[in-house]
């Protein structure tokens, strides 16, 4: 590999590995939680190691790492990024970037000869293959979290495109804005009833089927029956969280496409509704990609994608309404 090119690489490597040193180490000052604290220092002092082998490395090529400071937007991003999207999601962001610094020392480790460089680099690569098992841990109500904020944003996607949907269609035939809003008002009251029953009985089926198989492991397995009343008390809860989870989300995304209907802003109304549900669209199912470590462009851009194609549908069943069959209210 030439010089040149290997300095650019390795340049890259110990900034990458001092601004997540300085993330860890900041974001550790937050924690209020003594074990994830422990565990975020710990993660702050291995990419410190690391960045101290890639010091070594420059060092040998006859260039100086103290010149190279941290991706400070970056930094300071991820850090009012957290404040915003609270530690779970954090963590699943942590998980992201440690699999992302993998492909990309696997991918430099088949480029080079150096047995010494090789052997140092297996061991980094190690050591981010361990943090996660560290991440695990620190992410101890991981499915719990994953069930809360999939119910709100799917909930909330409802609320959104559902809405969106009926008030596209409608100003095809309607012509007065608050005549509008108060339709999509009406839709949104009735869509939140139903979504709020559907995920009860959803999950009231779910926990009905968990309660049984606990009972009969505690039969089989002997186990406490303190023990089982605390775990059948927390599944038969999570009907009614899921419930109303998703009814305020639902609420939540139905205000988006109703409120330029409430200025008389006419056709424009329309375009800044749709405007508003791709982007809130976007948003959400961008954070359903982190939580679910998939991929945050195709998720975001699906998402935003359907509620134009839905909002393009029903817009054009009303308009065929109104140019054949001549209906429409001033």
């Amino acid at each position: 590999m030439e010089s040149g090119y290997e300095i650019k690489l390795i340049k890259e490597f110990y900034r990458d590995e001092i601004t997540d040193r300085e993330f860890y180490r900041k974001l550790s000052l937050r924690i209020k939680n003594e074990n994830i604290k422990n565990r975020l220092k710990s993660l702050s002092d291995v990419e410190d190691y690391h960045a101290n082998y890639w010091a070594s490395r420059l060092s040998y090529l006859s260039y100086d790492s103290k010149i190279l400071n941290p991706y400070r937007t970056k930094l300071r991003l991820l850090l009012i990024f957290t404040r915003i999207i609270g530690l779970n999601l954090t963590i699943n962001l942590m998980e992201r970037g440690e699999v992302e610094s993998i492909i990309k020392y696997r991918n430099f480790l088949k480029r080079i000869n150096d047995k010494e460089l090789s052997a140092g680099l297996s061991r980094i690569i190690e050591d981010e293959i361990s943090h996660e098992s560290l991440f695990n841990d620190m992410n101890e109500n991981k499915e719990k979290f994953l069930d809360k904020i999939q119910s709100f944003i799917y909930g909330m996607s409802d609320g959104l495109v559902e809405v969106l949907a009926a008030i596209a269609g409608l100003t095809a035939i309607i012509e007065n804005n608050f005549i509008i809003a108060m339709s999509g008002l009406v839709v949104g009251i009735g869509g939140t009833i139903s979504m709020m029953l559907g995920a009860y009985l959803s999950k009231a089926s779910e926990s009905e089927f968990r309660i049984s198989t606990i009972k009969r492991e505690m039969i089989v397995e002997e186990r406490s029956e303190g023990e089982t009343k605390e775990v059948i008390k927390k599944e038969s809860g999570r009907s009614k969280d899921s419930a109303v989870t998703t009814g305020l989300s639902y609420v939540f995304g139905a205000i988006f496409p109703i409120a330029p209907f409430l200025f008389p802003l006419g056709f424009l109304s329309l375009i800044i509704a749709v405007a508003l549900v791709a982007i809130v669209q976007a948003i959400s199912n961008g954070l359903i990609a982190i939580a679910l470590n998939t991929s945050i462009l195709k998720s975001s851009s699906r998402a935003a994608l359907l509620s134009l194609l839905a909002a393009g549908i029903t817009f054009t069943v009303g308009f065929v309404f109104h140019t054949y069959l001549h209906l429409y209210i001033t």
